[in-house]
């Protein structure tokens, strides 16, 4: 599976790689994604610690930064569901949402909440539906990324 994250404040990209290089011991994700950069700082290979047992485990996972303008979002949510369809190609997984029976491939942070347990965040959630209102004055779901994930994936 792959889990989306956001990290909830206003650092750059770096400050976060920094920041995470400090506490790996608390938290780890593999990559970080913003407007302008697809920074994966650890071997997919190797097991992140970002949303929770048993998703740790089982899954890639990367923090979005918090970006401001409408045309950093877009290009962030771009950079996000490139990074994701490549590496469900990478791991031979076809993009499905996350469902309350354990299936599906791509996860929120929120969804991992919901339907496996072990943490209590809602990320990505907040984030996107507030960029998106802001800057387009809509939504932004997960079922949007699916779908973007989907048209990278059958590109790649």
């Amino acid at each position: 599976m792959i889990v989306v994250h956001e990290t909830a404040d206003d650092a750059t990209i770096w400050e976060e790689i920094n920041y995470e290089k400090n506490t790996y011991e608390d938290a780890f994700v593999h990559a970080f994604v913003d407007g302008n950069n697809i920074i994966v700082i650890s071997n997919t290979d190797h097991e992140a610690w970002g949303a929770g047992y048993p998703a740790n485990g089982r899954a890639v996972q990367f923090e979005q930064i918090e970006v401001t303008g409408a045309s950093n979002f877009t290009k962030e949510i771009l950079n996000a569901a490139y990074f994701t369809a490549y590496m469900m190609k990478k791991y031979g997984l076809i993009p499905s949402l996350a469902q309350s029976n354990g299936t599906g491939t791509l996860w929120s942070h929120h969804n991992v909440s919901q339907y496996l347990g072990g943490t209590d965040h809602t990320d990505p959630d907040g984030y996107w539906y507030n960029r998106a209102s802001t800057y387009f004055r809509t939504t932004y779901t997960m079922s949007n990324f699916c779908q973007l994930v989907s048209l990278y994936y059958n590109t790649l």
